[in-house]
Order: structure tokens, then C-alpha cells, then sequence
């Protein structure tokens, strides 16, 4: 186990952790600590506009020490107030994509977990398969909170500390993850014949991170090595829609979510946000599959 106490100079470590995901620039102090599957540290961070595009192949929990004025969107979602109170936890799990901005100087808890050693932690007790670990910003788990603090005190403390102990904290902490903070993957329907699971998949990811973008059957086939018509039929034999419905469903719905937020976000930009090329645009379909307009969706929540 190593440690090490340093300001201002990144570390090669800290980087392929992920620790410090664009951060490096604003440091003030930081102190950190390294096994062979996680990374603990404690960081002060200067505020910094925004920062976009940053992905992390880590899972990644946040422990704020003092409160943090922020702004955050995760996955292409926009950016939404996503402030800090002491204590307080921000979860980004291997895979995700985030934008930040920080108004304040800000000092926090973080800890850095092997993708796969925390499915093999969580296996043992579920099958993972049929669980995902979505990011989550500012909640609170008393639990887990106290969990990464005796993590990272016992891996940066300046005696000896067996490996034992951290182990079965990692472990304690991967149960708690498992119990409150993760969620059923949504199963795929399996008619006879269309794409093959995995393929389904790859059409699916790629439409849920393009929602906002113009979406073209071209990219869509062209990623899974097919022709537009191939693709289009294999997708409705497995969907039971087509294509462009589907797209449209998930627009809606990502509209909701928004909708239901409770920053009042103007819903011409949220129109933009899902894909619509407008306002009427989303009120037209968002009438057709939930019966209202997306302002009396929202007067009625």
C-alpha cells in the first residue's frame, strides 16, 4: 500500500484512478493512498467553470466535507443545480460522462473502486447481471458515509494497516451499494428472431446517449455492420416498434424526468434537451403518448 502527501504535481497513480478527472488544475492540497483495487484520498479543490466531457472507467464516490456550490449533468443530461451540504455523497460509476462547475472552494472525501472488484465483491452475494449501479448526486447513506471515512483513515494513516480491514470495509461497502444504490437492469424483451441481445443493446446505448443529437438509422446500422432496411426490421422484431418510434418514446420520457425536476427548466430548452426540434414538436408527441401537454404535466405533479 502506498501513500503519499503532495500539492499542485498530479501523480501517474492518481490518474489512471481517476481521482483527479480534470480537477488538477484547480488543486490546492490533496493526500491520498492506493491499493491494489481501490484509491482513498482527501482533496481541496479552488472553483473552476465548467468542465465537460470527463469519463471515468472507475467508480467514484464523493464525501463532501464542507458545502460545495455546483452545477452538475451526468450522461448528456443538462447541467442542474447539484449542491453539497456536509456529508452529503456524490456517486459516478465507471462509464459515466459528467459535466461540473463549482462556485466555492470546496474540501471532500473520495474514493476510487476497481469496476471489478466491486462485481466480484457484489456477486457474492447477488447476481450481478441482473443489477446496474446508475451515478447519483447529493443523497445522503449515514452508512456509507462513515464506511469511506474509516477507509480512507485506515489506508492513509501513517501505521501499518492490514489489508484485512480495508477488505472488509470494501466488502461492507459493496453490500450497501448493493442494497440501496442499485437498480434492476430492464429486461430486454426476447421475441423470435430480430438483433441479438448484445447487438440490441449497442442500438439502445447508442440512442440513450445521442437523445439530444439528430439521430440517423445510417449511424445506428453502420455500428452494428448492417443496412439501414436489415436493421429496421430486426429492430421492431425485437422492440415492437420501429426505430423512430422508439426514439420518441424515450424522448418523452426523458421530458418527464425534466419536467419533474424541481429547477423549473423552460420547456423549449428541455424540447432541445430530449431531441425536438422545437416546443410543438415535443407538445405534439408528448400529447400523443401521455394525453397532455408537458405544461399540464408539470402543473400536475
Amino acid at each position: 500500500m502506498i501513500t503519499q502527501t503532495a500539492t499542485k504535481a498530479l501523480d501517474a497513480e492518481l490518474k489512471a484512478f481517476d481521482m483527479l478527472n480534470g480537477y488538477q488544475a484547480f488543486l490546492l492540497d490533496y493526500r491520498y493512498s492506493l491499493s491494489n483495487h481501490m484509491a482513498s484520498g482527501y482533496f481541496r479543490v479552488g472553483p473552476y467553470g465548467e468542465l465537460s466531457g470527463l469519463n471515468y472507467s472507475k467508480h467514484l464516490i464523493y464525501v463532501a466535507l464542507t458545502p460545495l456550490i455546483a452545477r452538475a449533468g451526468l450522461n448528456g443530461e443538462a447541467a442542474n443545480n447539484s449542491d453539497f451540504e456536509i456529508g452529503e455523497i456524490g456517486f459516478c460509476s465507471a462509464g459515466t460522462t459528467c459535466k461540473w462547475q463549482t462556485s466555492n472552494e470546496h474540501e471532500y472525501l473520495a474514493l476510487s473502486l476497481s469496476p471489478e472488484a466491486l462485481s466480484n465483491a457484489i456477486s457474492e452475494v447477488v447476481d450481478i447481471s441482473h443489477f446496474e449501479l446508475p451515478p447519483k448526486l447529493c443523497f445522503s447513506d449515514s452508512l456509507m458515509r462513515h464506511i469511506i471515512a474509516q477507509i480512507t483513515d485506515g489506508m492513509m494513516s501513517t501505521g501499518t494497516v492490514e489489508q484485512l480491514y480495508t477488505d472488509s470495509l470494501f466488502n461492507t461497502l459493496a453490500v450497501q451499494l448493493q442494497k440501496h444504490h442499485t437498480t434492476r437492469k430492464r429486461e430486454l424483451p426476447n421475441f423470435h428472431g430480430g438483433l441479438p441481445r448484445y447487438q440490441l443493446r449497442r442500438a439502445i446505448d447508442y440512442i440513450q446517449t445521442h437523445l439530444d443529437q439528430d439521430i440517423k438509422l445510417t449511424d445506428i446500422a453502420q455500428l452494428l455492420g448492417m443496412s439501414q432496411y436489415y436493421f429496421c426490421r430486426l429492430f421492431r422484431q425485437s422492440m415492437g416498434v420501429s426505430p423512430y418510434k422508439y426514439v420518441i418514446q424515450q424522448r418523452v420520457e426523458r421530458a418527464k424526468t425534466l419536467l419533474r425536476q424541481p429547477q423549473k427548466m423552460a420547456i423549449a430548452a428541455i424540447a432541445l434537451e430530449c431531441g425536438f426540434a422545437n416546443q410543438s414538436a415535443l407538445n405534439k408527441h408528448f400529447r400523443n403518448l401521455i394525453g397532455t401537454t408537458p405544461n399540464t404535466y408539470r402543473k400536475g405533479l
